[in-house]
């Protein structure tokens, strides 16, 4: 993203830094038995954008995962030491405002309405005070920090409001925001409680991105049909101001991946280890956040089904499953995980013999240089989601691979359809389709 469209009050020739405001920073803070522990957060965002912030000598702000309110001179010491290395700003959070905002508004309402899945939405107005609160103490932190000329750029659903707070507080600013999940049709997202607000929320940016020109339209719509503001396909006309709209699908960074496969050691010998493994058998490779909106119970069904109805790949086709645990402590989610557990054991059980197991399940994150190697050993990739913003690891299979010698096969809801025509694309909803596809 060019972050100059964000600020046209600002020259390009004035040195500008950049603040990057996320729901969690790149690094985590756990409390132990024997103290502060300090942990690398997952997720690829902290890979684009450390460069861009070292460049601009920018910093990051995000709540650094510790609820637990003890404020002692050693994590004290060590969220300085964060700024001063990394130029991370730590966000804290009560524990009732904190499970609130994120496991509450953010996971159990925006998340499964914005997914398409209303009858999952649950809400709860103290969930929503504590929203409105962490994201004001959000825009509180970003004050004690920004200089005029800064550029401010926002992610992500759990901070719909901040874009507002800051207008109001710092009215030349110049302000972006960047959704990653999709954005629904305004006939669903009028479901929402607090919907006003957060299109307001949203409107106080200069500058919103989303991953595909659908979601963007999905957003124009809602803003006409419910606060009745109108909008050209790429601006917002809003008070004195004008927003503008853009769909940027987020990359990857190919060499990251091309770079292991040529020059790591351990790359190389996981791979060599794969291919030995499965020599004579082909590979397919699902990798996910274990969250009901990837459609992992669908592509296992699928998997059964292609046992069933193509017996020629009985004893020669194999399935890895990673999924990697994803807000455990909701119910939905406790509940995707035993479904998934059973399904792995059915299909095993029904299917596979002393020699062969059809399903192999890793529940849990791999290191890069292991999911590095199994993309490129995998024979196909295998996406079902049910609905994504996007999905990066049909980039990032696609990258493993530079030879051409694999396969993608990709759901039609996931973001990434609308740019990689090239793959096999699938209804996950249709389990016959979804095999005939895989034979």
């Amino acid at each position: 993203m060019n972050t100059s469209r964000m600020s046209p009050n600002v020259h390009d020739s004035e040195p500008r830094r950049l603040i990057v405001v996320a729901n969690r920073l790149p690094i985590t803070l756990k409390r132990t038995s024997d103290g502060w522990l300090s942990e690398k957060s997952p997720g690829g965002l902290a890979a684009a954008l450390n460069p861009v912030l070292k460049r601009s000598n920018g910093f990051w702000v995000g709540w650094s995962g510790d609820t637990s309110e003890i404020a002692d001179d050693d994590r004290r010491n060590i969220i300085s030491r964060w700024f001063e290395r990394d130029r991370y700003v730590a966000v804290d959070l009560a524990p009732d405002v904190a499970h609130g905002f994120y496991e509450g508004y953010s996971n159990e309402t925006l998340w499964p309405l914005f997914h398409q899945f209303p009858s999952l939405l649950r809400f709860d107005q103290n969930h929503w005070t504590s929203y409105v609160r962490a994201n004001e103490i959000f825009r509180d932190q970003i004050l004690k920090h920004y200089l005029p000329g800064d550029l401010i750029w926002i992610h992500d659903y759990h901070l719909m409001l901040l874009p507002q707070l800051l207008r109001q507080a710092l009215p030349d600013a110049g302000i972006g925001f960047f959704l990653h999940i999709p954005f629904p049709s305004s006939s669903i997202f009028r479901i929402l409680p607090k919907r006003e607000e957060l299109l307001r929320g949203l409107l106080g940016a200069d500058y919103l991105a989303f991953h595909t020109y659908r979601y963007l339209q999905h957003f124009r719509g809602s803003i006409l049909r419910i606060l009745g503001v109108g909008s050209q396909m790429d601006q917002v006309e809003y008070g004195t101001r004008a927003v503008r709209l853009e769909a940027l699908p987020i990359g990857i960074a190919p060499d990251e991946f091309s770079d292991l496969l040529t020059s790591d050691e351990k790359t190389k010998s996981h791979l060599s280890e794969l291919k030995k493994r499965f020599q004579g058998r082909k590979l397919i490779l699902g990798v996910d956040r274990l969250d009901y909106t990837k459609g992992i119970p669908e592509r296992l069904r699928a998997f059964r089904r292609l046992l069933s109805d193509y017996p020629k790949w009985r004893g020669k086709v194999v399935l890895v499953q990673v999924a990697v645990p994803s807000r455990e402590r909701l119910r939905m989610y406790t509940r995707l995980r035993r479904e998934v557990g059973e399904l792995v054991s059915e299909i095993n059980g029904e299917w596979g013999t002393p020699e062969w197991s059809p399903i192999i399940y890793l529940r849990r994150n791999l290191p890069r240089a292991e999911l590095t190697a199994l993309y490129a050993a995998a024979d196909v990739a295998l996406i079902t989601a049910l609905r994504d913003g996007l999905n990066l690891v049909a980039k990032e299979y696609v990258a493993c691979k530079p030879n051409g010698d694999g396969v993608l096969i990709l759901s039609e809801f996931a973001g990434a359809a609308a740019e990689m025509g090239e793959a096999i694309m699938i209804n996950p909803y249709d389990e016959e389709r979804t095999a005939a596809a895989i034979d």
